[in-house]
């Protein structure tokens, strides 16, 4: 049995120590036979360094490694060896531009090194890079591979004035190379990152750059598709079975429903999370394996920041160009959580180009809406579960007072400046707690009297609420229109119990009004049984 490489992104490690490859030789010889640039986006811990190793030893002509592989064994591809330039941003140190430019610096005086050219003396990164194009190109045409390009981008999102710095050594680095492509001197250029930014001369500059990000032909390039991970893992799943005393078949289903669901094209087809199902079949039991290693600082701060209705999350409609390239200071939520691989592609209409987003599989979409409300309530998600179950009870008992207390608990962990504008925040964020605790919650729900703002159906019970909004700007309207008794008569009122009477079970109305003050949080709520 192959060695599973849990720990691995090095082609040629994998290849001579025994560990298990998925054979993507084909799909790379596709994409390199094809064309000469690309651009590929994909989640972090998704295999891109992996691919960047790869196209390494084939771009230096490693015909050896591949001999067992189909490029090796079916292909007509014919080995030639090209110097190759490999970069991995993600690698350098950035936390200055200063810093950025200086270890961009050393690493392409080290690549040169290695090939005999002394670049050291040069003092600027462009006559740097343009050198050593230069010598190169004497050797052959030169491949240029760079993996998390926007590394040093994404970490510095919490300082603009650090990000645009380097985005400046960035566009002058990407500009120099765009004309030595254009002076015939490359011969390949392969870029990995996990989301696009504009002004940096990447997108901008490199006019001819094929960004395959949502094309078919790399759909399936990184990820683990059903059908290689039945070939290519067969024992590893026989073995889990065993240990679980299950089937193959219902090993693989639990997988399926934990780690697949991953779309990068409008091709329905799907792939797994590699990164979750190598870490699955090394323990021998599902986890959060993805979401475990810890969500990105640079996301922490646009869901503070941004994250306004958390219930937009579950499925949305977003078009086309929505996916595509963005400007520091204005990344969209929405666009970078499908990019960072929180939420992916359902369906696509090709009347309205518009993409219908949604989370993935199992292991991000329950367990990121945990994470979500653990990081907008600054605790822990271990906090959190406990008071999800206790929720989970309070509904089943129809007990309301220990519901709005845990509650009240968990909205009041919000930093004062975190919350919301409008009491729509908060019907979002009882839908993303209903969901999470499996229960049928819906807001803003339509009847012929008005707009009920939520409602829950547990086994046996259903719950009609309403919510009023205060801030301290508004408090004098609190007494007037804001309290849980003005709430609670509005449901009665305009009887938005009757759109669930044909469910025949018990029906609780209720009446909540959030305050929101500078330095205290309050839930105030009134509750009684529905009549007919």
């Amino acid at each position: 049995m192959k060695k599973l490489p849990v720990d691995v992104s090095s082609f040629p490690l994998m290849i001579r120590d025994n560990y298990l490859y998925i054979d993507k030789t084909k799909n790379i010889y596709d994409l390199i036979t094809r064309r000469r640039l690309y651009f590929l986006s994909r989640p972090r811990r998704f295999g891109k360094s992996l691919l960047i190793s790869t196209l390494k030893e084939i771009f230096t002509g490693n015909k050896a490694l591949f001999k067992d592989l189909w490029i090796g064994k079916h292909s007509d591809y014919l080995w030639p060896k090209h110097p190759v330039i490999q970069l991995d941003f993600s690698d350098l140190s950035f936390e200055t531009s200063q810093e950025f430019k200086i270890n961009l610096s050393r690493n392409l005086e080290k690549i040169g090194a290695s090939f005999g050219i002394d670049i050291s003396k040069e003092p600027l990164i462009n006559i740097k890079i343009q050198t050593l194009i230069e010598e190169l190109s004497k050797k052959n045409k030169v491949v240029i591979l760079i993996d998390e390009y926007d590394a040093p981008l994404l970490n510095n999102l919490d300082n603009q004035t650090i990000a645009q710095a380097i985005q400046k050594v960035m566009k002058l680095f990407f500009s120099t190379i765009k004309s030595m492509d254009a002076r015939d001197y490359i011969h390949a250029i392969f870029i990995t990152g996990v989301t696009k930014f504009s002004k940096t001369s990447l997108f901008s500059g490199f006019n001819n750059l094929n960004d395959v990000t949502l094309s078919p032909e790399a759909a399936t390039l990184l990820g683990y598709t059903k059908e290689e991970l039945e070939t290519y893992f067969k024992e590893y799943i026989d073995q889990f079975a065993q240990k679980e005393n299950s089937s193959p078949q219902q090993t693989i289903n639990i997988i399926t429903q934990w780690y697949n669901g991953y779309r990068f094209s409008r091709d329905e087809r799907t792939v797994f999370n590699p990164y979750s199902v190598l870490h699955c079949f090394d323990n021998k039991y599902i986890d959060n394996y993805w979401l475990n290693t810890g969500t990105p600082g640079f996301l922490i701060e646009l869901l503070k920041n941004k994250y306004g209705t958390m219930e937009d999350l579950k499925s949305l409609k977003v078009p086309s160009e929505f996916l595509g390239s963005f400007e520091l200071g204005t990344l969209p939520l929405i666009a970078i959580l499908y990019q960072a691989g929180y939420l992916t592609l359902d369906t696509y209409d090709s009347e309205t180009r518009e993409y219908t987003l949604k989370y993935p599989n199992e292991e991000v979409g329950l367990s990121f809406k945990k994470y979500i409300v653990a990081s907008l309530i600054q605790s822990d998600q271990r906090n959190v579960d406990a008071a999800l179950s206790q929720l989970k009870d309070a509904l089943e008992e129809n007990d309301l007072e220990q519901f709005c207390t845990i509650v009240k608990s968990l909205i009041a962990g919000i930093p004062y400046q975190l919350h919301g504008k409008n009491e729509g925040y908060y019907h979002s964020l009882l839908h993303l707690i209903a969901d999470m605790i499996g229960i049928d919650g819906r807001s803003e729900i339509t009847t012929s009297e008005g707009r009920i703002d939520f409602a829950a159906q547990t086994k046996s019970r259903i719950f009609v609420c309403e919510f009023k909004y205060n801030s301290e700007a508004r408090r004098s309207l609190w007494r007037r229109r804001g309290t849980p008794k003005i709430a609670l008569d509005q449901i009665i009122k305009k009887n938005y119990a009757l759109k669930y009477e044909r469910f025949k079970k018990p029906t609780t109305l209720v009446g909540i009004a959030f305050n929101a003050k500078r330095k205290a949080f309050d839930v105030q709520w009134i509750a009684q049984e529905y009549k007919k």
